[in-house]
């Protein structure tokens, strides 16, 4: 450590302020950056939950739709994920039990939810 700063006193105390100051920084980026990656995961939507919640007590916990109430399968459906998500989040005056926005969903929980139906074999 001496030598440390024996080498600093030789470029002068304003280099050894200016490498702690650096090294400061860096270590406040790391944590900052490191802090994130919790965060965007948590923000990640669970499709398939958000599913099973809003539309699985009607089209069935696997997708396989309820005869007894009426209700078509959702599994492999012929719309796609995109008019799904549209769907849910509009509506469609063509639907009965549809006609108007499906469960509140936001855009991003939308995607989810129609992106987890199309992929329901």
């Amino acid at each position: 450590m001496s030598a440390l700063f024996g080498f600093c006193n030789y470029l002068g105390y304003e280099f050894y302020d200016e490498v702690l100051r650096m090294k400061r920084i860096c270590i406040l980026a790391a944590v900052v950056l490191l802090s994130a990656v919790p965060m965007m995961l948590l923000a990640q939507v669970d499709g398939a939950a958000l599913y099973g919640e809003k539309c699985g007590m009607c089209h069935g916990d696997k997708g396989e739709g309820n005869k007894d109430m009426g209700m078509p399968a959702a599994r492999g459906t012929s719309m796609t994920a995109e008019n799904l998500a549209t769907l849910l989040l509009k509506g469609a005056s063509d639907k009965t039990i549809h006609s108007n926005p499906v469960g509140q969903f936001n855009e991003e929980q939308a995607k989810a939810v129609a992106n987890f139906v199309k992929g329901l074999k």
